[in-house]
C-alpha cells in the first residue's frame, strides 16, 4: 500500500475498480451547474514505478512517461467549431494492469470537479490546491471508495459550495464553519492522548463529543435542505414544523447530551456565536448536490474517528472523568 500523507486540503482515497480500465476524463463546473468550457482542473496519473502521465499547471510540467498513455486537453489541442465542455483526459491503449496507482488533481479555481472512466468521483476543490487519490486495480472485488477527510476539507466544502451558489449566505456558512472549528478544537485535545492499548478507551471517549457535533452539523444541513429559503434552488420538503426547525434540533441536542463534558464546552462557545444575531435574517439553503458531497465527507471524517464503533459503548469511570478534565 502506498504511504499515506496527512496534509490539510488533501483527500486520500482507496478505490477498487474492475480491470476494464483505459480512460480518465476530468471536468469542472460553472456556478450555474453547467460544465465549464475553461479548464480549471488538471491531473497526473502515476504507476507503482513512479512513471507519470498528465499535467501540473503549477509547474507547467507535462508528463507522458507511461508507454501507451496519452493526454487530451483543450489547453494543448486545437479544437474546431464551438467550444464544448473542457475535458482533460488520459487514454491508455490497453487496460491498466492490477496494481496500486495514484491520481493527483490540481485546481486553478474554486470549483466542483468530476472524474469519470476508470473511477467515478464528484467533489469540491479549492483554488491553488491539490487532491490526491490512491487507485487499487484488482479483479477480485466490486468498486469501493474510502476517503480520509480533514476538518479543513469540510471548511473548503462549505466555501466552494457557496461560490457555486449551492449553499446559503456568508452568515449561514460562517456559522457552519464555526461548528467545525469547535469540533476541531476538541479533536486536537484528544490527539494529545497517547496511542496505546491502555489509552484506547479514553481516546474513543474523547472523540465522542467531536462525532456528536459532526452529526449535528449533518443534521442541520439536512433540515436546511428541507427548508429551502431559496425557492429557485429547491422545493419545500418538510412534512411537519418540527422536521424543519433548526432551533428545535439544537434544543433537543442540548437536552440529550449536555452531561457530556465536550458538549458543555461546545455550547459555552456556540451560545456566544454571532449566528444568534443573524439567524432570523440570513439566507439559508442547501442544494441536494451540496448536501450529498458535504454529508459524505462528514461521514468519512466520523468513520475515521469511530473505528471502534461496533464495540460495546464505553462508559466513563471516575478516573476517566478526572483525566479528561485535566487535559483541558
Amino acid at each position: 500500500m502506498l504511504k499515506r500523507m496527512s496534509i490539510l486540503l488533501l483527500i486520500f482515497s482507496n478505490l477498487i475498480i474492475p480491470l476494464s480500465a483505459s480512460h480518465l476524463s476530468l471536468y469542472s463546473y460553472e456556478p450555474d451547474g453547467s460544465f465549464s468550457i475553461k479548464e480549471k482542473v488538471f491531473m497526473i496519473f502515476k504507476d507503482e514505478q513512479g512513471r507519470k502521465v498528465g499535467y501540473n499547471p503549477f509547474t507547467k510540467e507535462r508528463y507522458e512517461e507511461i508507454e501507451g498513455a496519452s493526454i487530451y486537453s483543450n489547453t494543448f489541442d486545437d479544437i474546431e467549431g464551438s467550444p464544448g465542455p473542457a475535458d482533460f483526459s488520459i487514454d491508455f491503449i490497453e487496460d491498466i494492469p492490477n496494481g496500486i496507482y495514484s491520481l493527483q488533481v490540481f485546481a486553478l479555481e474554486d470549483t466542483k470537479y468530476k472524474i469519470s472512466g476508470i473511477i467515478d468521483v464528484e467533489d469540491y476543490i479549492v483554488n491553488n490546491s491539490t487532491k490526491n487519490l490512491e487507485v487499487l486495480v484488482t479483479l477480485e472485488t466490486a468498486p469501493t471508495i474510502t476517503k480520509t477527510v480533514t476538518f479543513q476539507t469540510l471548511r473548503d466544502d462549505f466555501n466552494v459550495a457557496q461560490k457555486l451558489n449551492q449553499i446559503g449566505d456568508d452568515k449561514f456558512v460562517n456559522s457552519l464553519i464555526r461548528m467545525v472549528n469547535i469540533a476541531e478544537k476538541l479533536y486536537n485535545r484528544c490527539q494529545q492522548i497517547k496511542d496505546d492499548s491502555k489509552q484506547d478507551k479514553r481516546k474513543r471517549l474523547c472523540y465522542r463529543p467531536v462525532i456528536m457535533i459532526l452529526e449535528l452539523i449533518k443534521k442541520r444541513l439536512e433540515i436546511v435542505n428541507r427548508i429551502c429559503d431559496n425557492p429557485n434552488e429547491c422545493k419545500m420538503k418538510c412534512k411537519d414544523k418540527d422536521e424543519c426547525d433548526e432551533e428545535k434540533v439544537f434544543e433537543n441536542f442540548r437536552k440529550g447530551n449536555i452531561k457530556e463534558e465536550g458538549i458543555k464546552e461546545f455550547f459555552s462557545e456556540w451560545d456566544k456565536d454571532e449566528w444568534h444575531k443573524h439567524k432570523k435574517h440570513c439566507k439559508r439553503f442547501v442544494t441536494d448536490e451540496a448536501l450529498k458531497i458535504i454529508s459524505e465527507d462528514i461521514d468519512w471524517l466520523i468513520k475515521s474517528l469511530d473505528a471502534n464503533k461496533d464495540k460495546p459503548k464505553d462508559k466513563l469511570d471516575k478516573d476517566d472523568i478526572k483525566d479528561l478534565k485535566s487535559e483541558k
